[in-house]
């Protein structure tokens, strides 16, 4: 049996790689498969350092990996090697007072934090507080609003990752206002990697964490 991890690459302005962004898929198909967010990411966690390796992912760049409302109350991004991961922080997730304070737990042990598909809300202001990095959809917002949003975010010690970059003239517009990390179709669309899967009983092992830490 086969598993299966797609990556994007980020790029500095330079054009050089900074890092990559890993999703999960559930076979050769570039599309995200119709199951839960928690098993998604389990299961792409145990895929990329189980049964693929992370080395063989990133080449030794920062992976971007997603994490839901669960995985983070229940610190699982802690359970994997510091210099790996940017824990990427899913649009959907509420700021709740159980998830800052995991938050703050995870940024403390080091671990570095960005904000996926950000869109500005008074009730975010801990986690941006928190973030290193900030993703901003361009196929989200028109520039104008971009570029309020931007204003909004002045003050906050944060940098701004630019997300569905497809052309060159979004490329150039991002880096004038500011965006310091960048990635899209303009770049590269999603390559998928496989392996067969030789550890069942490791990638069952993280599953088998989130639930019995469940409520």
């Amino acid at each position: 049996m086969k598993v299966y991890v797609a990556r994007q690459p980020i790029f500095k302005k330079n054009k050089k790689l900074y890092g990559y962004e890993l999703l999960f898929r559930g076979g050769m198909e570039n599309t995200f498969p119709d199951i839960d967010g928690d098993t998604a990411t389990s299961k792409l966690l145990s895929n990329s350092f189980f049964n693929i390796g992370i080395d063989r992912l990133t080449g030794g760049k920062v992976a971007f990996i997603n994490f839901t409302q669960e995985l983070l109350i229940r610190k699982i991004p802690m359970m994997f090697p510091i210099e790996n991961i940017m824990v990427e922080i899913l649009e959907d997730v509420r700021p709740d007072e159980e998830v800052v304070n995991a938050c703050l737990d995870i940024s403390k042990a080091g671990y570095a934090i960005a904000l996926d598909d950000f869109v500005f809300k008074n009730e975010l202001k801990p986690l941006i507080e928190l973030a290193h990095i900030i993703k901003i959809d361009f196929m989200l917002s028109p520039i104008e609003e971009i570029r309020q949003l931007l204003n909004t975010l002045k003050g906050y010690k944060i940098k701004l990752l630019a997300e569905k970059i497809e052309t060159y003239d979004e490329f150039e517009k991002a880096i004038s206002m500011g965006f310091t990390y960048f990635q899209g179709y303009f770049f590269s669309k999603p390559e998928i990697l496989s392996a067969k899967e030789v550890t069942p009983n490791k990638i069952n092992l993280l599953q088998i964490v989130v639930e019995a830490n469940k409520k």
